[in-house]
């Protein structure tokens, strides 16, 4: 009994102003404060996406003591919302005053939007080729040949059916202006859509093969000569077309490109055979594109005794 009243005076005066300050705060007036605050999504199931628009915050009319209001911090307060057992297609989920993580205090009023409708689809994966870019052009006289990237695909992962339409990755720019030799530079990977992601390798070597200026050249009715026997051709003519850089083009005079073709001792009487051309020596980077006709009809002669 002794302990009950010791140190009355202090206990009753302690109640009292516990009691004044319950008063003080049930009396004091409530004010409301609009914020914007993260949703937050929780227990999001394994190996699915989020499509469409997304909401990533939600306005919330929030009513407490003006205190409290003014002290309150976005950090404090967040929009959750429970996935657990999602699975692929669409789900509406409806938000209420439970759903907000708030202070001790505070009471929700109002949320906007109070319904979300979300999209889930299956993650998958695929390889892609990856396209360079360049940008610029190559000095007077030069060309770009070849553009190779290493590696030259890449994977990437996302939602089903983006992953699908997507038909390629890109890389930043390479800068081939004015260049006269081979350019090699190691760029960033890009993909159009956001929803989708690189799967590893983020980063390309790109080589873009600078070479002079590659030309074609038509050499026409050029005579048909034939190897190992005389024989009769038909047609007895060609079209012969080279490429090569223009300036090693034009040292080839018409003494220079032989079509032809060879007889065989060993078939007789008169038969198509495939039309060959020889290039003379000491043109260098020239190639042949094409002879017309592909093949010719040959009727081998009797050799004179």
């Amino acid at each position: 009994m002794r302990g009950l009243l010791a140190n009355l005076s202090l206990k009753a005066l302690s109640l009292a102003l516990a009691v004044l300050l319950w008063f003080f705060i049930a009396g004091e007036k409530t004010s409301e404060r609009g914020l914007s605050v993260p949703v937050e999504l929780r227990n999001f199931p394994k190996d699915l996406e989020l499509t469409g628009e997304l909401v990533n915050t939600v306005e919330v009319r929030l009513r407490a003591s003006p205190g409290i209001i003014h002290a309150l911090g976005p950090e404090e307060i967040s929009a959750q919302v429970d996935l657990a057992g999602a699975e692929e297609g669409e789900k509406i989920v409806h938000l209420t005053p439970d759903s907000i993580r708030i202070p001790f205090g505070v009471k929700v009023v109002k949320i906007t939007p109070a319904i979300l409708t979300m999209n889930f689809e299956r993650t998958i994966e695929k390889i892609v080729p990856i396209r360079p870019r360049l940008l610029g052009r190559p000095g007077p006289g030069f060309e770009v040949a070849e553009i190779v990237s290493e590696p030259a695909e890449v994977h990437i992962a996302g939602p089903k059916s983006r992953v699908q339409e997507l038909e390629s990755a890109f890389t930043e720019p390479v800068s081939v202006e004015g260049a006269k030799a081979t350019v090699t530079d190691s760029v960033n990977i890009g993909l159009d859509d956001p929803f989708l992601r690189l799967q590893g390798v983020s980063r390309a070597q790109v080589t873009a093969r600078v070479r002079d200026v590659h030309e074609k050249r038509v050499f026409d009715a050029l005579r048909i000569s034939v190897r190992g026997g005389p024989a009769q051709v038909r047609p007895a003519l060609a079209r012969v077309s080279l490429s090569g850089p223009a300036s090693r083009l034009r040292e080839v005079g018409p003494e220079d490109v032989r079509p032809y073709v060879t007889l065989d001792d060993a078939q007789g009487g008169a038969r198509r055979l495939r039309l060959s051309v020889e290039i003379a020596p000491g043109h260098p980077e020239v190639t042949l594109e094409g002879v017309e006709p592909a093949e010719v009809s040959v009727r081998p002669l009797r050799k004179e005794r």
